[in-house]
């Protein structure tokens, strides 16, 4: 009997007309490095007594349903920006073949959902997800490694089956960034001295779970966007101290570029930087870990822009 490997496992994803209702047709297979998205439902204790003459329990009970996990997934020139959509909703695309730009924009006051299927075809099994959002995306900076994201995820449902739901999966060609083409700045210079960065996004997202006799949540509303994170820099200059010290907002970018028309650019545009220590802890260089908080920009009119460049015509992001 065969065992279901990660090795062999898959992941479709299509967008939903319905919330909650998962599309036929054609899905998109994207590539990723884990997934714990699925469905768990909890036994709680029934402290019943009187039932017998001595002190065992009473049958327990179901509770609700929750349907989350997290995904990890390559930062890649085409796919992310599914992942993205998903983030931020839908971009502004212009440019023409084979020159795209995909802006994405933060706050957006309604969300776009998703059905997603999780593929054993070794068992076989599939576990479609319906109604999912995405709540939130980290990415972390380095000089060195493959450049990854993680995305939080909460869906309404789950069903499984022993047959895919995707019929003939549609893929895209895989280009992968990598960290060693990422790049951070602060008001348009490139921030030297950098050894680590985190950038993290977060949509807020509330489940609300209302009495259903299917046990699901009712939706996935989001709530207050908000984009924090980390640099960690060698102590060479005081730019980010100073900054620190009086208080004062400055925009940054994190990028991961290939050349001129193919790159990744998260730009925060009103950042404000936690006072941060300046600890000597032997003979080795002196480092400073400044967290961040980005905040709403009334001349950008959001507080963060994200912005793919590929050859990906912007039907697909639609």
């Amino acid at each position: 009997m065969p065992r279901a490997i990660g090795a062999n496992s898959r992941l479709l994803m299509i967008p939903e007309v319905t919330y909650g209702t998962a599309p036929g047709g054609n899905w998109r297979r994207v590539p990723f490095l884990s997934c714990n998205l699925g469905a768990e439902q909890p036994l709680l204790d029934a402290d019943v007594i009187g039932l017998g003459g001595n002190r065992d329990p009473a049958a327990p009970f179901f509770d609700t349903v929750t349907v989350e996990g997290d995904v990890v997934v390559p930062v890649d020139l085409i796919n992310i920006g599914h992942w993205l959509r998903l983030l931020l909703g839908a971009p502004t695309t212009t440019g023409t073949n084979p020159n795209f730009t995909h802006t994405f924009g933060s706050g957006a006051a309604t969300l776009p959902s998703q059905a997603i299927e999780i593929g054993y075809p070794d068992v076989p099994s599939y576990d479609v997800c319906a109604g999912v959002r995405a709540d939130a995306l980290e990415i972390d900076f380095s000089p060195t490694g493959p450049a990854t994201a993680t995305i939080k995820l909460i869906a309404q449902g789950s069903t499984r089956s022993g047959s895919s739901s995707g019929g003939t999966p549609v893929s895209a060609a895989y280009t992968a960034f990598n960290k060693a083409q990422g790049s951070i700045s602060r008001a348009g210079s490139a921030l030297a001295q950098v050894t680590g960065a985190r950038l993290a996004y977060s949509n807020s997202v509330e489940a609300v779970r209302t009495i259903r006799a299917d046990r699901k949540i009712e939706g996935a509303d989001p709530g207050i966007a908000r984009a924090t994170g980390q640099i960690t820099a060698r102590f060479a200059d005081t730019t980010l101290l100073t900054q620190a010290q009086n208080g004062t907002a400055a925009e940054f970018a994190f990028a991961f570029t290939i050349d001129a028309n193919r790159s990744l650019t998260f730009t925060l545009h009103e950042v404000y930087l936690a006072l941060a220590k300046t600890p000597i802890e032997g003979p080795a260089g002196v480092e400073a870990s400044f967290e961040f908080r980005a905040a709403f920009n009334a001349t950008a009119t959001r507080m963060m822009t994200t912005v793919l460049k590929n050859q990906q015509a912007g039907t697909e992001y639609a």
